[in-house]
């Protein structure tokens, strides 16, 4: 864990964690379970898209970086569009987590046996120099919609960090959840059955065991919104009793009171504007769009002297 990122982050105003410390095996089988809600529609519609242009998306690349990893759900359909064209496509997954790099690696060669696996572990925020120098071309790819878990400045930056690791030939895939009915939106992140409500306390469970902390995650109640000035969904959890909190590996203790918010996470949503905006801003140019079911795919490359859109 980050020391001072979660120190800062929990003496700041609000109080605030990285979002990406909800992925313990806990949190990823809860993650897992979310996506198989009715409500929400972003797996399935990211899957649909990805089952409908994955040729056109691989293109000519013989080797996928794919940022974020994780359990590599949708990588497949990607390896195997490359496999029809290459006899040992090349797979780097990056990713923070070691144990869901080892597990997608092993279903992924157990599909496609000729797929060569090279895992990175590795924090896309900070470690994206660790992607080795592989042949290519290759396909960056960044799905989910995770770029929109990082605010109007840290998306642009996110995008210039891994354009000066591309070559001429290369392309970025980013899946992005779309603007969209706000009941539609507030459905996705406050399901029924309670499961995000779930997944966001256990957040806290995990910042406890790793720094000796005393949190109950269950004095904390799950609070989820749209902001439309933003365009984003904003994820919090809210005290429910004034208490004292002690973390104790980081030589921290706080109070919060009773209606005080912890935020968890942002989740913007995106137009195809905004979407070429952000590559601009990092220094590629939208060659190409996908779009279905609220959710976009758009490809980037690095800027040439013309520029084929549609």
């Amino acid at each position: 864990m980050d020391v001072a990122e979660l120190r800062a982050g929990l003496r700041g105003r609000p109080r605030r964690v990285p979002s990406k410390y909800f992925y313990d095996d806990v949190g990823s089988r809860l993650f897992d379970d979310i996506c198989e809600l009715p409500e929400y529609y972003l797996t399935r519609a990211e899957h649909a898209l990805l089952a409908e242009h994955a040729r056109a998306i691989a293109g000519d690349a013989t080797t996928l970086l794919e940022i974020g990893s994780g359990m590599a759900r949708k990588t497949g359909l990607l390896v195997r569009a490359m496999g029809e064209r290459v006899a040992a496509p090349r797979y780097v997954p990056f990713d923070i987590s070691e144990a869901a790099l080892a597990q997608s690696a092993r279903e992924l060669t157990a599909a496609t046996p000729r797929l060569v696996v090279t895992p990175v572990v590795g924090d896309f925020a900070t470690d994206l120099a660790r992607l080795p120098d592989v042949p290519g071309p290759r396909l960056f790819a960044f799905l989910g919609s995770t770029i929109g878990n990082l605010d109007e400045d840290e998306a642009p930056a996110f995008v210039r960090a891994l354009s000066a690791q591309m070559r001429p030939g290369d392309r970025f895939a980013l899946g992005v959840d779309l603007v969209k009915d706000h009941a539609v939106l507030h459905a996705a992140y406050n399901d029924a059955a309670g499961v995000t409500a779930a997944f966001n306390r256990n957040i806290l469970r995990v910042i406890s065991r790793e720094l000796g902390g005393d949190i109950d995650a269950d004095a904390f109640a799950h609070v989820a919104f749209y902001d439309p000035a933003r365009a984003r969904i904003e994820m919090h959890l809210e005290a429910t009793r004034a208490m004292r909190i002690t973390l104790r590996a980081i030589d921290l203790v706080f109070d919060v009171v009773a209606g005080e918010r912890i935020r968890t996470e942002i989740s913007r949503k995106f137009t195809r504007a905004s979407v070429a905006d952000t590559f601009a801003r990092g220094g590629l140019q939208l060659a190409d769009w996908f779009e279905g079911g609220g959710f976009g795919l758009a490809l980037g490359t690095v800027y040439r002297s013309s520029t084929s859109t549609r």
